[in-house]
């Protein structure tokens, strides 16, 4: 994983509030990882232990402390990518949150709260649905705005995303000038990973970092601008901080399967 310093801003005063919530009944949590090694994916997984929990509190985006820790602790557990684990709710820990929510089929707010403490309690490892084409692999459910990555060992990452958003467009083009239309979908099938582009990338519909194709134009890439929900041409949008690692640990050839 690439580490991005969060502990200078973690170090900034902040106003960020914290409330408290109900405590639901608690699990012995003693084990604790710091890091997302992928593990092999077993028929039927069972819930993960992640150290020390704290499940009493709200937090989002500004929090810091011993509890957002082992928020982190924990969502890295069950491998949902929230960057480096120092202790700070940043926009990454906000990306793996809505992840978990997303994948549990909560509300995505990217705050964790009651339901999502609630569900987080008894939270199993996310499975694939396509084991059939074997390891590596990417699997994208366009319903739940989700991407697994499967490396030799089994599950590695889990990482929100935002998809196409379904809708007719017409744009100016950034490149030519001339007027684009088209249907903003992103195509459901099995595919490749054919080609790549380091670093940015200009199309006619705006900018791709760290584009991986998988067909045509149509790649997982780096934004500024991962909202909850699909929003984008067709392409599959990743958090910078994850389209990092993406492109150096995804090798072109690797399976990609886009589900609906």
């Amino acid at each position: 994983m690439v580490s991005v310093d969060k502990a200078n801003a973690s170090k900034q005063q902040t106003s960020a509030h914290v409330d408290t919530l109900p405590s639901p009944s608690t699990t012995d949590l003693s084990k604790s990882r710091t890091t997302p090694s992928a593990i092999s994916i077993v028929a039927t997984p069972t819930p993960l232990d992640s150290g020390p929990f704290f499940p009493s509190k709200i937090l989002k985006v500004g929090s810091r402390g011993e509890a957002v820790l082992a928020l982190e602790k924990r969502l890295t557990e069950l491998r949902y990518d929230v960057g480096v684990i120092d202790g700070f709710y940043d926009q990454q820990t906000w990306q793996g949150v809505v992840a978990f929510q997303k994948y549990a089929r909560l509300k995505r707010t990217g705050t964790y709260n009651l339901e999502t403490q609630k569900a987080l309690h008894v939270a199993m490892l996310p499975e694939g649905l396509h084991p059939e084409l074997g390891l590596p692999r990417i699997e994208i459910d366009l319903t739940r705005q989700v991407l697994l990555f499967f490396d030799e060992q089994g599950l590695d990452r889990v990482i929100a995303v935002s998809t196409g958003s379904n809708r007719k467009y017409c744009e100016i083009s950034k490149k030519s000038g001339k007027q684009v239309c088209g249907v903003a979908r992103t195509p459901q099938g099995k595919f490749r990973i054919q080609r790549r582009i380091s670093g940015w990338r200009e199309s006619d519909l705006g900018k791709l970092y760290n584009p991986l194709y998988f067909i045509d134009g149509y790649a997982i890439h780096g934004s500024p601008s991962v909202p909850a929900y699909n929003v984008s041409h067709g392409c599959v949008r990743i958090s910078i901080e994850s389209s990092l690692w993406f492109y150096d640990t995804i090798k072109n050839g690797t399976p990609v399967i886009v589900i609906g």
